[in-house]
């Protein structure tokens, strides 16, 4: 069993902030702004008409600059009238070519797989938009003379996932593949506004803070259904960065078909794993029968589960607050960790590592 932890390092603003080195508190309260200006941007991009004209869509990105993507295909899936695909790799799909949207996102601009899906992407003559702050990919793109659309926002990418989810919903509207967001946009940014009261860092009862404390010193499995699968992806990607914690996602009904079987070994597993139920409301109704059936296998395995649901006035909403909290979640975790919540030495120490190996 993980030893009692001290939770001092949480319990006072002056704390938190002394812990917090490089401010990623701030970023995670930015998200309704992150999404109102993105919005902004998106909507009032230059894209040429021909852009519209299209077959299939293929965003290509990796991490906080991909998540975005994830989540706006999931969340217009019942609205898009042409497939949307998220591809994190080198290259590209071979069906890609003329009569496809290629969305090349990199928060830097010099993420080498989106580079590389761009420059495949050119070379098939597909339509190319570029989303970036900058860099090599914004040079690339405008010398190409393709729509290259921008912010300034200094974070890391995860921390930036307002403006990856807006910029591509706004742009999407832009061109035309889906109805205008607007309402449902500040719908969603009024019901987290009331979350953010909820769990910042001076909030007296905090159950975002309550939580890390319960999931101090477990690996913790994320499991959701359609968008809410996408939103298991953020919660896993969230712990390893921020909080510098072992974490996995499964997504169902697949899960439903293969990890169940798994739950009763090895018997470590009840002191060591805390799986989170990501639901909605708004659920296919068979899912929501399969979580109820899934928290039942936990608890037969003495499995630790806890589910977590936001009411809201869509779906965006509902995963807005999911994004707002389980970061809170992980931030503070990572304090209580000893961790920087900004630091990502491992990825800069594996980049330089490529680099050299070119």
């Amino acid at each position: 069993m993980v030893a009692d932890v001290d939770t001092g390092v949480i319990e006072t603003v002056e704390r938190i902030r002394a812990a917090d080195k490089d401010n990623m508190l701030d970023r995670i309260k930015d998200l309704g702004t992150q999404v109102r200006d993105a919005w902004g941007i998106g909507k009032a991009a230059q894209l040429p008409p021909a852009y519209a004209d299209v077959r299939n869509i293929t965003l290509a990105g990796m991490g906080g600059s991909a998540i975005g993507g994830d989540f706006a295909a999931a969340l217009l899936a019942d609205d898009l009238k042409i497939p949307m695909i998220i591809h994190r790799d080198y290259g590209l799909p071979s069906y890609v070519g003329r009569d496809s949207l290629v969305i090349a996102s990199s928060y830097s601009g010099n993420t080498e797989e989106s580079l590389s899906s761009f420059q495949e992407a050119q070379k098939r003559g597909a339509k190319v938009l570029v989303l970036t702050t900058g860099g090599k990919l914004g040079e690339l793109g405008r010398s190409a003379n393709y729509p290259v659309v921008t912010f300034s926002y200094k974070a890391q990418p995860r921390a930036a996932l307002g403006y990856s989810l807006g910029l591509v919903l706004g742009c999407l509207v832009r061109l035309g593949f889906v109805r205008d967001l607007a309402t449902d946009i500040e719908a969603a940014l009024a019901d987290l506004a009331k979350i953010q009261e909820r769990v910042h860092e001076g909030a007296r009862t905090n159950d975002a803070k309550k939580m890390a404390i319960e999931l101090y010193g477990r690996v913790i499995f994320a499991y959701g259904a359609g968008v809410m699968g996408v939103m298991a992806r953020r919660v896993k990607g969230q712990w390893n960065e921020n909080a510098k914690n072992w974490s996995a996602f499964d997504v169902m009904s697949e899960l439903n078909h293969n990890a169940v079987v798994g739950f009763p070994h090895p018997p470590i597993a009840r002191d060591a794993l805390t799986v989170l139920l990501l639901r909605s409301d708004r659920d296919n109704p068979r899912h929501k029968i399969r979580f109820d059936v899934t928290a039942e296998l936990l608890d037969r395995s003495r499995i630790e589960n806890k589910t977590l649901r936001f009411l809201g006035q869509s779906m965006l909403s509902e995963v807005l607050q999911m994004v707002m909290f389980t970061d809170y979640v992980s931030f503070y975790l990572a304090l209580l960790n000893g961790a920087d919540p900004s630091e990502v030495r491992s990825i800069d120490y594996l980049k330089d590592r490529l680099a050299k190996a070119t």
